[in-house]
């Protein structure tokens, strides 16, 4: 069971080009056109880490809605830990 703490989106779209691709290279993941949806989530026993979701209009979807259980097949990789997404972060990944 994993409780999910915030939704957000690495997206072309939602981040500069400099800013997506660090995150990109951060996490080891390929950069594509649609960028991925990430769930910033506590397992069962509080340890922080992020489902990488490459849905990323299922996960805009989440933002709206509460409640809903993610199935295993939406994520696409873990990544311990969470993201820094703010723009005036030195890096991604602590």
């Amino acid at each position: 069971m994993i409780t999910i703490h915030r939704v957000a989106l690495a997206t072309p779209a939602t981040m500069d080009a400099d800013a997506y691709r660090e995150f990109c290279w951060g996490a080891g993941l390929e950069r594509t056109d649609t960028g991925y949806g990430l769930l910033l989530v506590f397992d069962d026993i509080g340890d922080e880490f992020t489902a990488v979701v490459n849905d990323v209009e299922y996960v805009r979807l989440l933002t709206q809605i509460s409640g809903i259980a993610v199935p295993a097949d939406k994520v696409t990789y873990i990544l311990r830990k969470w993201p820094d997404l703010r723009p005036e972060a030195a890096t991604v990944w602590p």
